[in-house]
Order: structure tokens, then sequence, then C-alpha cells
């Protein structure tokens, strides 16, 4: 189960929550009880693009060229935004 970071806008605390598909949970901070939360990029314990063995949460990267010799990465984040 993918779990996502938030941080409660009202007091800068931050707060993990388990999200599952499009089921709606109610977010709260638990410092201020405030339900202004928006989703923070976590650290992630894998590199994308190695040339190992690597783990995804169904992130994906789209590379294309830039220019003459040059090129370009976008990275596509799975899950809800806030």
């Amino acid at each position: 189960m993918p779990i996502y970071e938030f941080r409660c806008v009202n007091c800068g605390n931050f707060e993990e929550f388990i999200l599952v598909g499009s089921r709606q949970i109610e977010m709260k901070c638990g410092a201020c009880g405030g339900e202004d939360m928006e989703r923070v990029l976590s650290r992630t314990n894998y590199a994308m693009g190695s040339s190992g063995p690597s783990q995804s949460d169904g992130a994906s990267a789209t590379t294309r060229s830039c220019g003459p010799g040059q090129s370009c990465t976008s990275i596509e984040l799975p899950g809800h935004t806030k």
C-alpha cells in the first residue's frame, strides 16, 4: 500500500497517510488538528535510470531529445496531489 507524506499548511508538521485507490480518507494534522494538508515529495530508496535492479511504485520517467546531443527527462508521480 502506498504511503504518502503530507505537510500541514497551518503549522508545517509532516504526516504520513496510507492511501488506497480513490478511497477518500480524512487527513488531519496530528499536531494542530488542521485539515489543510499538501502532498510533499518524499525521499526514495531507489534511483531511476540505474543499470541495476530497482523498485518502482508506479512513477515513470520519459526521456526525449531536447536538441542536438541533449536529452530532457520528465517524471510523472502517481497518487493524490492534495
